[in-house]
């Protein structure tokens, strides 16, 4: 069963929950999934995968990606780091179920999580990396409304080429939240 924390049109953004451990296992060592995140030259065990999953639920940060179509889970995204003093937050998102690649789940997974971390965290700027191979996670993220802010120049080096990791951001005023403020327009009694 899961819980439905933000709705999309096409999505659903459910806390995380350790008994899709197996199932997010594949996605974390399949070569095509993990090509563009830090995860590519790890190999994770079931076992190590339920021990992840269960300290980050701990955190309440972390959701699963749930197709509405098929009710399943595609993938997962949450907030890597989060600084309430000073109002930001990273993000980070992966679709692991290679059906749902290049069909738009993403983009709005990730404005999902942009609309909680902006307007329920009151966040003021929310923040991700990307390598500059990652050619479809950069056009998703620019979707969004993320712009490039910085990069590290040759910060990986894979397929014996080097690539730069490109920092991108997105500031509150530059996001239209299409879900929490409409829920909170709903429920405002007109005086």
């Amino acid at each position: 069963m899961n819980i439905k924390k933000m709705i999309g049109e096409k999505v659903i953004l459910s806390p995380l929950d350790s008994r899709e451990a197996e199932r997010l296992v594949h996605w974390v060592n399949d070569l095509e999934v993990t090509l563009g995140t830090t995860l590519v030259a790890s190999n994770i065990t079931l076992e190590k995968e339920s021990e992840i999953l269960k300290q980050m639920e701990q955190g309440g940060r972390d959701f699963l990606i749930i197709a509405r179509d098929s009710k399943q889970t595609i993938g997962t995204c949450g907030i890597t780091n989060w600084d309430p003093v000073n109002q930001w937050a990273s993000v980070g998102i992966m679709i692991g179920d290679r059906n749902y690649h290049n069909q738009g789940c993403g983009s709005e997974a990730l404005s999902l999580l942009c609309d909680y971390s902006l307007n329920l965290l009151n966040c003021h700027s929310v923040r991700l990396e990307v390598y500059s191979y990652n050619l479809p996670a950069i056009a998703c993220y620019k979707k969004v409304g993320f712009e490039e802010c910085g990069r590290y120049h040759q910060a990986k080096k894979i397929g014996g080429q080097w690539y730069d990791c490109i920092q991108m951001e997105l500031f509150a005023e530059q996001f239209e939240s299409r879900w929490v403020k409409p829920a909170l327009s709903r429920r405002q009694v007109k005086a």
